[in-house]
């Protein structure tokens, strides 16, 4: 089984097909980011679709200065976030439910599941009022878990960019949060 790396060269070097088995390795990455930024399944695989298209008619400019799936991400996030501009500006006012659903550390007492359904409920809530890049940053640290630095690399801005939008995210929900109680 070739790696990564191998798959790279061998598409660059013409074994086109090699390209599938980037597309296999990452296709549920793509998705995910695809889905969370269009909140439609069938809009989310294709720009998936679009996204892998992009991805291979510029594999040739992929450097290797960050990871694959770095680089690969980037071009879903921006793809997405291009369509959501054009095609989606209620985008801001949609559900939640799919940002909270399994991402908080399960617990096995009920006054744990209710007060954990609660926090994430009023988050969400919050969430759906940011603005971007707020809400991206908010989602990609609290409930994705990347760190500051994987944030900067994704969203090819600094760590210090970063460190700012979360600090500006988390005075909007305070503040938001008071408006609406």
């Amino acid at each position: 089984m070739l790696e990564e790396a191998e798959w790279i060269s061998a598409v660059l070097g013409g074994q086109h097909q090699a390209f599938g088995h980037l597309v296999e390795r990452y296709q549920g990455m793509v998705y995910r980011v695809c889905i969370k930024i269009t909140g439609e399944a069938e809009s989310a695989k294709d720009m998936a679709q679009e996204v892998f298209i992009k991805a291979y008619k510029a594999l040739p400019s992929f450097r290797g200065q960050s990871s694959f799936s770095t680089w690969l991400y980037r071009i879903a996030y921006r793809t997405c976030l291009d369509w959501k501009r054009a095609n989606d500006r209620e985008w801001r006012h949609r559900s939640t439910a799919d940002y909270t659903e399994n991402d908080w550390v399960t617990s096995q007492t009920p006054e744990h599941v209710l007060l954990r359904k609660e926090a994430s409920e009023e988050l969400g809530e919050n969430l759906n009022h940011l603005t971007e890049p707020y809400r991206s940053v908010v989602q990609m640290y609290y409930f994705q878990r990347h760190s500051y630095q994987e944030i900067a690399e994704q969203k090819g801005i600094s760590v210090k960019t970063v460190e700012s939008q979360l600090y500006r995210a988390r005075q909007m929900m305070r503040k938001n949060g008071e408006e609406w109680r």
